[in-house]
């Protein structure tokens, strides 16, 4: 379905294996990752989105590549995407919404 739905936004010859869906085609194994240009990440996904997997696969590939930086991963199970946008009070939200906020604070 994800497939599907990026050639109906962006439509291009390269399809999926575009990099501005999928960051692991410009070196095969997703090893450009590790020129990102940022010191840590946060990947927030919730269970029930379609887009979970990819979210998913971007921290594991990032974690293999290289990069120097720190790469956290959250998951919120039972819930679906923008849930945290949809029911910003919902306890889910809620311990999003506080991840994020310690996660931007960090100095460290």
């Amino acid at each position: 379905m994800v497939d599907n739905w990026w050639l109906f936004v962006c439509p291009s010859e390269k399809g999926c294996d575009d990099p501005l869906i999928n960051p692991f085609v410009e070196e095969g194994n997703g090893s450009g990752l590790q020129k990102l240009g940022c010191e840590r990440v946060i990947v927030v996904v919730a269970g029930d989105d379609i887009l979970k997997d990819r979210g998913r696969l971007y921290y594991e590939k990032l974690v293999g590549s290289g990069w120097k930086g720190k790469a956290e991963y959250l998951e919120t199970e039972g819930k679906d995407h923008v849930f945290h946008i949809i029911q910003p009070d919902c306890e889910e939200a809620k311990i999003v919404f506080k991840r994020l906020g310690a996660f931007f604070n960090d100095d460290s």
